[in-house]
């Protein structure tokens, strides 16, 4: 780990900024999980992972069991590099980062319920949040992690090259809204396909993004809304588009051009 920055329940950094740096050779590039991080500016920085550069393979399903053997790849495939920068607290900034090879690019920690709950403390929640104008490429699972992300975090302007189990992710969102704009997805071929919206999310919200590839989204979901998206299946899997419908499940999508 090159930048340990906070143990959950135990301490981490504040205010913490990284700029202008190269991370290579490590299994995890920044990370902190502790709820007191706060206010981390990461940008301008490349992080490459030790990841096959020349071959995708996910690290689970049936879809990428066939490739076992093939040109030298190994089902599941050892992590070799796990997460470039996977924060949790309130107020971070992840922008204008290079990031390949890694099995997941930019990560929210999947934390669970929040410190404090059912009465959060308000300071250590996962909010206000901003990824964007990172160009990311070959992930073995997502390129963009929100979940476990709580309210008002914006992930907006990023381009996501080859990820093989789900290129956004909410899996899932405490309350949101989190929002997904302007982002373009190309290639995410297995598991959850462009979008990854499981675990019932709550207030996720996608628009005006360019999808070239499905998007299946693997569970029930509340107040989802699509609006402006371009979806160009890629036939990785069958549907373009599915949503499996539970209660309580509200969903606006609009065909847009």
């Amino acid at each position: 780990m090159a930048i340990a920055a906070g143990t959950q329940f135990i301490a981490g950094a504040k205010g913490l900024t990284v700029k202008h740096c190269k991370f290579e050779n490590v299994g995890a590039g920044i990370f902190t999980n502790y709820s007191g991080s706060s206010n981390f500016y990461i940008a301008d920085n490349r992080f490459i992972g030790r990841n096959d550069p020349k071959h995708l393979i996910g690290w689970n399903g049936a879809f990428w069991t066939k490739f076992n053997g093939v040109e030298g790849q190994v089902f599941p495939p050892a992590m070799a590099s796990y997460v470039a920068v996977k924060l949790y607290g309130p107020g971070h900034v992840v922008a204008f980062n290079y990031i390949a090879n890694w099995h997941d690019a930019i990560d929210i920690a999947t934390y669970g319920e929040p410190d404090g709950s059912p009465n959060p403390i308000q300071d250590r929640l996962p909010v206000s949040i901003d990824f964007y104008n990172n160009d990311m490429y070959n992930m073995g699972d997502n390129c963009i992690e929100s979940d476990g992300g709580a309210h008002n975090i914006r992930v907006f302007r990023n381009r996501c090259v080859n990820s093989a189990q789900g290129a956004l992710s909410a899996q899932p969102m405490l309350g949101g809204p989190v929002y997904f704009y302007q982002n373009l997805v190309y290639n995410a071929p297995g598991g959850g396909g462009v979008l990854k919206y499981a675990d019932t999310p709550a207030g996720v919200l996608t628009y005006q993004n360019t999808f070239i590839g499905e998007a299946n989204m693997g569970g029930a979901s509340s107040n989802v809304h699509h609006l402006n998206n371009l979806f160009l299946g890629a036939q990785a899997s069958a549907a373009i588009f599915s949503l499996l419908l539970g209660r309580p499940f509200t969903v606006a999508v609009h065909s847009g051009s």
